[in-house]
């Protein structure tokens, strides 16, 4: 580049930085808020016990304004949680072919846990 005037870069030139990755990922939250409220409105892994609805919903929230909260698995979570409904509602599977008879992939649902969940 020097041949084009260009001695040096500017300062931090090249270094990741995870402050932009979080802002991005806080920017991407507090635009989905709505889905994503809606998604943990009732959720299927707290049907099953595995996470409290309101917990989840309240770092969503927290997440989306900027608080200062860890942004790790938020992502996976709402992944899990797509995919799970999913699964429930899918009827056959590509591995029984047309001729099986019509079922849900998960023909008894998500089976809650033992103990209850504060709603």
């Amino acid at each position: 580049l020097a041949g084009a005037g260009i001695h040096d870069l500017p300062p931090g030139w090249g270094t990741p930085s995870q402050a932009t990755s979080t802002a991005v990922t806080r920017t991407g939250l507090r635009t989905a808020r709505p889905e994503r409220m809606t998604l943990f409105a009732a959720p299927r892994l707290a049907d099953a016990g595995r996470v409290e609805a309101r917990v989840v919903r309240k770092a969503l929230r927290a997440a989306s304004e900027g608080e200062p909260l860890p942004l790790d698995g938020l992502a996976e979570l709402a992944s899990t949680e797509l995919w799970l409904r999913r699964l429930v509602t899918r009827r056959g599977t590509c591995w029984t072919g047309t001729a099986a008879p019509r079922q849900r992939a998960v023909a008894g649902g998500v089976v809650p846990s033992r103990r209850t969940l504060q709603p």
